[in-house]
């Protein structure tokens, strides 16, 4: 888990990893209020259906939190955060060693381009597909996009 630490803690998936996927979107609306969005946990489940009850205190660096991500118990330590640039935690759930990262780059305009990535490893993960992980990560952002967009939440 300490390689796992490193590369969340300079920002970076595991690109060993067997499961590992990248995807962006430009949304129309600006960073700050995706960096908002991004760091209401308590509201997480309202524009993404997938999660549920999420435990946490604040949101700093080497602070944990726990939820649920389709229906799987998730215990999960935030490892670096650059205001309005870039979320990264790792994350233990069922028996997977994981790497999430999120980036926020503004364009012109009032637009931002996000970009996710995740890296998936451990004996679990062969009962993973790649495909599904790159579905999650595609409806993440859809609605994520949604959201700070329709200003809904």
């Amino acid at each position: 888990m300490n390689m796992l630490i490193s590369l969340a803690e300079s920002g970076r998936i595991n690109e060993e990893a067997n499961i590992r996927d990248k995807q962006s979107t430009i949304i129309n609306s600006s960073a700050e209020m995706i960096w908002k969005i991004l760091l209401d946990l308590k509201n997480w489940h309202k524009w993404n259906e997938d999660v549920a009850h999420i435990k946490h205190s604040t949101v700093s660096e080497g602070e944990e939190f726990q939820w649920k991500l389709s229906g799987q118990n998730i215990k999960s330590v935030f490892r670096k955060i650059q205001k309005e640039e870039l979320l990264a935690w790792t994350s233990t759930m069922n028996g997977k060693k994981v790497i999430n990262v999120w980036r926020l780059e503004p364009t012109d305009g009032n637009q931002t381009i996000v970009t996710i990535e995740q890296s998936m490893e451990g004996f679990k993960t062969l009962f993973y597909s790649h495909q599904k992980l790159h579905n999650t990560l595609l409806n993440w952002l859809s609605r994520l996009k949604q959201c700070a967009e329709t200003g809904a939440i």
